[in-house]
């Protein structure tokens, strides 16, 4: 008799974990707060072991079939000098592969149809969850005062998650990152290399993707709140922030439409949860280790934390083993990613001294590439359970 599961949240790691566990027997129900599938939002790029993790759920060749071979080639200072070069090369050898760049939707939307005829249920919002134990199910309580029972719940709710205070009640709420970031969608302007700058007190990305667009992103440290909700106002402080930056940054900016853009302030969990299980109930992605965008491992642990949420719970006949089986395997894995991604964060965009921004910026030119690799690779390297 096949197992029962409710996946709260159609983000990336909600979506994998939902793939996976069809690809385990599992009977799967996906409900998604948001009234409908998102069509908008900014780029991603996947590094090697989310393709990994990806293929083991069974959709990675349709993810990279909507995404586009890419690799971090060059890191620059504000005034485009080379700080750090890798090649495509390089990356290959050490880590297996190279990354895919793509639009998030597109993802999305591959994770989607790899589900076939899996119910997902738009609109639901989950308030909360009863975890259920040894003997009992999960129940999960929607806002109009529904219930819905099943073996296992994945909570992959996001950031803002309603459902981790049933799971860690002690858990630190999301704290501001310190930066905002702008983010963009647009026809490429004719930009052929990914590349990121590191500036004082800020960073831009250049990343193509596979469908004739161009993603780039910009943070800047500050306080929170600078968003004006306003698309125009928004991409004008995005333009003289990044003004005197190297091209061709300016000139993206320049061809980019307003509504083209979004400016958000970035939260992020301060320190990893005491714990991502309890009972019948998964903590999984945002809900889990939101992190600074930093290392390039949000979504890529999300994809992790699937992979591995289905590989536990289906190799053994009890949910509440086969959790503490996950939380065992993941929770140190993804706190050190997070620790990881808040150093990044302050060595990297928020270091605005420009005396100890010279300084770093000599540091990475005299390490060779293979440090950089190294760092990739620690988290990159990573390889995924078999499903059973």
């Amino acid at each position: 008799m096949s197992r029962s599961a409710i996946v709260v949240g159609a983000g990336i790691a909600g979506l994998t974990a939902a793939n996976a566990l069809l690809r385990c027997g599992w009977d799967v129900r996906v409900l998604e707060r948001s009234p409908q599938p998102r069509t908008t939002g900014a780029g991603i790029v996947l590094l090697a072991n989310a393709l990994r993790g990806l293929d083991a759920a069974g959709v990675g060749d349709a993810v990279r079939a909507v995404g586009q071979r890419a690799y971090p080639g060059t890191l620059r200072d504000g005034a485009g000098r080379a700080l750090v070069q890798v090649s495509a090369e390089e990356i290959a050898a050490r880590l297996g592969t190279v990354a895919v760049a793509l639009h998030r939707p597109r993802l999305q939307q591959a994770l989607l149809d790899g589900l076939g005829d899996v119910s997902v249920t738009y609109g639901a919002v989950a308030v909360d969850v009863d975890p259920g134990d040894m003997a009992r199910p999960a129940v999960v309580t929607l806002a109009d005062g529904a219930t819905l029972s099943a073996d296992l719940v994945v909570a992959a709710d996001g950031v803002r998650s309603r459902l981790r205070a049933a799971v860690a009640p002690d858990a630190a709420q999301p704290v501001y990152v310190g930066s905002t970031t702008w983010l963009a969608v647009l026809d490429n302007p004719g930009v052929t290399e990914m590349s990121q700058t590191w500036g004082p007190g800020g960073e831009v990305g250049l990343i193509p993707l596979g469908d004739g667009r161009l993603y780039w992103y910009a943070t800047q440290v500050g306080p929170a709140g600078r968003a004006t909700g306003a698309a125009a106002a928004d991409l004008a402080s995005a333009r003289d922030a990044f003004a005197r930056w190297h091209d061709p940054i300016p000139q993206v900016l320049a061809v980019t439409a307003p509504e083209q853009v979004q400016q958000l302030d970035l939260y992020g969990l301060p320190r990893p949860l005491p714990r991502m299980v309890r009972g019948r109930v998964a903590l999984a992605g945002d809900a889990a280790h939101a992190m600074p965008p930093n290392v390039g491992q949000g979504g890529c642990q999300g994809i992790e934390d699937g992979v591995v949420l289905a590989a536990s719970v289906s190799r053994t006949g009890s949910v509440v083993d086969g959790l503490a089986e996950y939380e065992r395997v993941r929770r140190p894995r993804t706190s050190d990613v997070l620790r990881a991604a808040w150093a990044s964060a302050r060595i990297g965009e928020q270091l605005s001294n420009r005396a100890l921004v010279g300084l770093r910026n000599t540091v990475l030119k005299a390490l060779p590439a293979r440090v950089m690799l190294d760092g990739m690779s620690r988290f990159a390297s990573w390889t995924p359970p078999a499903l059973p």
